[in-house]
């Protein structure tokens, strides 16, 4: 008799959750919890399934399935939290003081181990359940932490909450969808997922990538001249290389290395652990103080960032050296970011002139095997293997991926929801994340891709208009991004956002959970007027609320709105068709209500 790992000690469950497993067809399989008995027969195929009985909340409990025992179980709310890497972000990317992430016992968390199979949906995954405390705390998901504790701290009453978490960095929609769904409604999906299916093609795929890799990464160690110990001692003298702002990235080589020093002289030794901020860099970067490597970051978009020992730090002169290595894009240091080492009493700003020069000018690295962007791939592997647990409700953070194709995105999310709920409950509420803010219109920064320009609006609209889906709610985030980053740091407002529909949709609270909703835009008299709903106090926060409206000949026109009675009015003499607000991938200007809660951008066509 097996059951699937995500049924072990220290899990939640709900009061009335299935239990499911397998055994030899027609076997008797007895559990015992709470005093009562059950008892389920294994089917033709070997699986079987009973649900508990639970009256109230609480714990910890045992549960008997079997000869298998399992103890701290507990009675709570169980959520599923999936999507791509901003909801994969772990607390210690994120970088809140100490007394915003506290331990938290209530909370216990299935993290699901990463993976791909595009043959079949795996009936398992790897994982194990964890509380949310000590060590572990920093390695758990930040957007269902926050979402967790929101939930707890409003309904107050100390039910446990459970978090199964399923996702990956990267991932499409299309990755999440089974392979039926993508043959019979996205036939150019299914297309792809056969070539991926092909036996052996993944593994020579990335066998190739790593030997290319691992020769690239060779000979850029074996010519790069920064290697010389010499340039890590205080002693060294730097005065032959260029000194240039830390932001300042003229000059730097296509692709290879690029070498940054700086002395840093302290009146004296810290007496506690010192927090260094290196802000963002492009493609990969090594940091050494006084000779010792103390953060290694091999991919452009994590914080560079590490808590340094304090026996590391002397009184006097301390060194600073950081290599930067542009593989695929040019190397870069991050604009916008915070450049810090954090002492106990203050901070010193590194963003500074710096010592630089260059190590060695490579060709660009060779293309990655990499194929969490496949469909299919993270369904069958992550995903179908919890379709048989239950939960109250699903957390999703995820369309970053598909900001190429934004127009397809709205139907497969249907598909997906359709999917969810077809195992899950036909009813189970679906609470999303709108993207957030991303890409400066004004950057050259290489990974700021697609163009600047309307993607990720676009993808946003998509995801607004899922909300035509029943029982689904749209946390908006257009107010926590970075313009800089395509993984905020800001995952606490976006938990909490996600939680006050949780709390209204599942908890039946009488709260406000969402910002203004765009109901209509009417033009009459030549005056243009956009209804809301939830616009209670509408205010605008960076400047003017500011419209595109398209008139009846296509034309354009860029117009500045004014708040009145909580609608917007704005006057134009040319018949409109259609109008947006907030319609860029990093909007300037957002719209609140008197909760604080922002409106999502829109597109709304106009009535007469």
């Amino acid at each position: 008799m097996q059951l699937p790992s995500f049924y072990n000690t220290g899990m939640v469950l709900d009061k009335n959750a299935k239990i499911r497993g397998w055994a030899s067809p027609g076997k008797t399989v007895t559990a015992v919890f709470l005093g009562q008995n059950y008892e389920a027969i294994a089917d033709a195929d070997g699986q079987f399934e009973f649900f508990l009985n639970a009256k109230d909340y609480g714990g910890p409990f045992t549960l008997t399935v079997g000869d298998k025992v399992f103890r701290d179980v507990y009675i709570g709310r169980v959520w599923l939290c999936g999507g791509q890497s901003n909801m994969e972000e772990r607390i210690n990317r994120v970088f809140f003081r100490d007394d915003e992430v506290p331990d938290d016992p209530r909370i216990r968390v299935f993290q699901v181990e990463k993976g791909l199979n595009f043959n079949s949906p795996a009936k398992d995954v790897k994982g194990r359940w964890h509380t949310a405390t000590g060590d572990f705390l920093n390695n758990i998901y930040a957007v269902p932490y926050f979402f967790a504790r929101k939930l707890l701290e409003e309904l107050g009453d100390d039910v446990p909450i459970g978090l199964i978490c399923a996702a990956a960095g990267g991932t499409p929609i299309e990755g999440w969808l089974p392979e039926e769904i993508l043959r019979d409604e996205f036939p150019r999906y299914y297309i792809d997922l056969q070539q991926v299916k092909k036996p052996g093609y993944v593994e020579k795929c990335v066998e190739d990538a790593e030997i290319n890799k691992r020769r690239w990464m060779a000979e850029l160690n074996e010519k790069d001249a920064g290697l010389s110990e010499e340039w890590f001692r205080p002693s060294y003298d730097d005065s032959d290389w260029e000194s240039r702002p830390l932001l300042d990235s003229s000059g730097f080589p296509n692709h290879g290395s690029v070498w940054l020093r700086k002395k840093i002289t302290l009146p004296a030794k810290p007496t506690s652990p010192t927090v260094l901020n290196f802000g963002r860099v492009e493609n990969s970067v090594t940091v050494y103080v006084n000779g010792v490597e103390v953060v290694h970051i091999d991919y452009m978009f994590p914080p560079c960032a590490c808590v340094l020992p304090k026996e590391l730090l002397k009184k006097g002169v301390n060194t600073v050296v950081v290599r930067v290595v542009g593989e695929k894009n040019p190397p870069a240091i991050v604009p916008g970011k915070e450049y810090v080492l954090k002492l106990p009493e203050t901070g010193l700003d590194l963003n500074t002139d710096w010592k630089r020069r260059t190590g060695i000018k490579m060709p660009p690295a060779p293309t990655d095997a990499w194929f969490y962007g496949q469909p299919s791939g993270v369904y069958n592997h992550m995903l179908a293997p919890l379709l048989g647990c239950t939960i109250e409700g699903l957390i999703w953070y995820q369309g970053e991926s598909n900001t190429k194709k934004p127009e397809e995105y709205e139907p497969m999310f249907k598909a997906f929801v359709k999917i969810i709920r077809e195992n899950f409950g036909k009813n189970l509420p679906v609470i999303f994340t709108q993207l957030a803010n991303y890409i400066d219109p004004n950057s050259t920064l290489s990974s700021q891709q697609p163009v600047p320009g309307e993607s990720w609006a676009a993808l946003r609209e998509q995801q607004r208009q899922c909300l035509k889906i029943p029982t689904t709610a749209m946390a908006v985030a257009i107010d926590c991004g970075e313009y800089n980053d395509l993984h905020p740091a800001d995952k606490k407002t976006v938990g909490e956002r996600l939680a006050l529909h949780a709390l209204q949709l599942v908890c039946g609270k009488e709260i406000i959970s969402e910002g203004p909703v765009v109901e209509k835009a009417v033009y009459k008299n030549a005056q243009l007027t956009i209804h809301f709903k939830n616009a209670q106090n509408l205010w605008a926060k960076n400047g003017h609320p500011l419209l595109d409206i398209i008139d009846d000949t296509g034309r354009l026109h860029r117009l500045y709105a004014t708040i009145k009675n909580d609608t917007l009015i704005c006057e134009i003499s040319e018949k409109p068709v259609k109008v947006r607000h907030g319609y860029t991938d990093c909007p300037a200007v957002t719209l609140y209500n008197a909760s604080n809660l922002p409106a999502s951008p829109f597109e709304v066509k106009v009535d007469y």
